[in-house]
């Protein structure tokens, strides 16, 4: 299986079916990125096509110096930031929620599950939501990329155009600001 800066190269050389194998392998998680950040599912879909689109205009502009998964994502987020900018609004949302294309199925009803615990639980979820929600855009922005896109600091800092340390910073108070705000909050079930 071809790596997919070999993918990138054979396409900057003209192969067609090498951007349909990139294209394949990271259309996915470009658009849970996208559609974890914004509030319209539809305009998730259209910035993700979007980022296919500008690697086809900008692929000779590759060079290598960061992974292509790196450089999507880089492209992804620049859209989002332009978005935000031309909208003059919040584009983001809370992270948890996939695309309902991608939803995992709903857990089945268990009949010993008792009305309070699973008030309690969906209470403490959406507390959660709210807290992340309540972050600074950079802080939310680094531990979503880190928790729920799986992205190393390393990528992040290339995405977001910051020092690795920046983005380790990020992470640590964007943590500790979590904890604070949801201190005692999230207690366990009984």
């Amino acid at each position: 299986m071809a790596t997919d800066e070999a993918l990138l190269r054979a396409f900057q050389q003209g192969d067609e079916q090498a951007f349909a194998s990139l294209y394949q392998r990271h259309r996915a998680a470009i658009h849970r990125f996208l559609a974890r950040r914004l509030a319209s599912p539809a305009r998730a879909e259209e910035i993700c096509q979007d980022v296919f689109v500008a690697l086809v205009e900008h692929a000779a502009s590759w060079r290598g110096e960061a992974s292509v998964k790196t450089y999507l994502y880089r492209i992804a987020f620049n859209r989002l930031v332009s978005e935000s900018r031309r909208s003059e609004r919040r584009v983001m949302a809370p992270p948890p929620a996939a695309p309902d294309s991608e939803k995992a199925p709903p857990p089945e009803p268990v009949a010993a599950e008792r009305p309070d615990v699973a008030f309690e639980a969906g209470e403490r979820a959406r507390m959660v939501r709210e807290a992340l929600a309540a972050l600074p855009p950079d802080f939310r922005d680094a531990l979503v990329m880190k928790e729920y896109d799986g992205l190393s600091c390393e990528e992040i800092a290339d995405i977001a155009g910051v020092a690795v340390g920046t983005v380790k910073s990020r992470l640590f108070r964007a943590k500790v600001t979590l904890k604070r705000r949801l201190a005692g909050a999230l207690k366990p079930a009984r």
